[in-house]
């Protein structure tokens, strides 16, 4: 999501200079908090109190085969499907993580009746790792549009499991923004269909 907002807004301010830091949320939201980000986006809503939140937009996690598997073209799995496969999962602190998990604890369920087999730090590295056989995840769709369309991947819903959730803006309660920072605050707010204060 975020590469192509920045590439729209070096559009408009092409003498600008962006760095952009990737990590899970709860690493995000401590950036921020610290000060060495002036604003984030984030997949799971920041607990700190000093950080102010607004929805961008809504996502859900999908289930991510090889372009090979024999689940490539299904609609749905199940999570019974899901306990017989090798599965690739994100670190503890990302909001994809805290969703899915999350969704497990409202049916009755956790990670530990997985197959858990990698763990990793970022969705690019679970989608190298899928598509190199290592086992299948749940992660973003939005991460994974691309690579689906393109028959990279395959993607394919959960069919007894919704897990759904939302980016956030993240911006310090307190600290004040450069006026570059605000303006990309002001720019990717006005390009998002939905978005909330908190």
């Amino acid at each position: 999501m975020l590469p192509g907002l920045i590439g729209q807004f070096k559009a408009k301010y092409p003498d600008i200079s962006i760095s952009l830091l990737i990590g899970g949320s709860r690493q995000v939201s401590t950036w921020v908090e610290d000060g060495r980000a002036e604003v984030g986006v984030v997949g799971a809503r920041p607990s700190p109190r000093t950080l102010v939140s607004r929805e961008l937009m809504p996502d859900e996690l999908v289930v991510v085969l090889p372009a090979e598997h024999p689940w490539a073209g299904r609609k749905a799995v199940t999570l019974t499907d899901l306990k017989r496969e090798p599965l690739i999962v994100r670190e503890q602190g990302s909001g994809s993580r805290e969703a899915l998990e999350h969704a497990l604890g409202e049916a009755n369920a956790d990670l530990t009746a997985f197959r858990v087999v990698g763990e990793m730090g970022s969705t690019q590295a679970i989608k190298q790792a899928v598509r190199s056989g290592v086992g299948i995840s749940i992660i973003s769709r939005r991460a994974v549009d691309d690579e689906c369309r393109a028959n990279l991947l395959s993607c394919v819903k959960l069919k007894d499991l919704r897990v759904s959730r939302f980016f956030y803006l993240i911006t310090h309660r307190d600290r004040s923004r450069s006026p570059l920072a605000q303006a990309f605050v002001d720019f990717v707010e006005s390009q998002l269909p939905t978005r909330a204060s908190q």
